[in-house]
């Protein structure tokens, strides 16, 4: 396995575990809303927001331990290929979840917390189909991507 797929999965754990964070998030709030509909919970939301960031900030740590530069043109191939097609996921949950949000609340309007929660969900959701695709790609190869 050579540096181009370990990094890629390890994109793809850290992308479950935004994700996971996140679908926790937004299970959290609705919670809250229903439960204290009078209550001022921002410290908690705060609080929340500082731990959502650790995923953000492992996979920034990835990007400088795991150089891009050093891979071969057959990495970075994959690389924007994977890109693309995590790109297009990313637009396509958006889309779907913007939908079903405005669909399930009332008058089909959308809380400003739900946005910036489908923004950080779908940029997980972009590391995780990327790094899927790019898994995909290597074929579940041998040592550096042979089979």
């Amino acid at each position: 396995m050579n540096k181009a797929q370990k990094r890629t999965w390890l994109c793809l754990v850290i992308s479950l575990a935004g994700i996971s964070l996140g679908a926790a998030a937004v299970t959290l709030i609705k919670i809250m809303q229903l439960n204290m509909a009078n209550t001022d919970h921002h410290t908690t939301f705060r609080l929340l927001s500082l731990l959502l960031t650790i995923p953000l900030i492992l996979i920034v740590i990835i990007g400088a331990r795991f150089p891009k530069k050093i891979f071969d043109e057959r990495d970075k191939l994959i690389d924007r290929k994977a890109n693309a097609v995590g790109i297009v996921g990313a637009f396509v949950f958006l889309g779907a979840a913007s939908w079903f949000l405005g669909v399930i609340t009332k008058m089909g309007s959308i809380k400003v917390v739900q946005i910036t929660l489908l923004v950080y969900l779908a940029a997980f959701v972009w590391c995780f189909i990327s790094s899927a695709a790019g898994l995909i790609q290597y074929g579940g190869g041998g040592k550096d991507g042979k089979k």
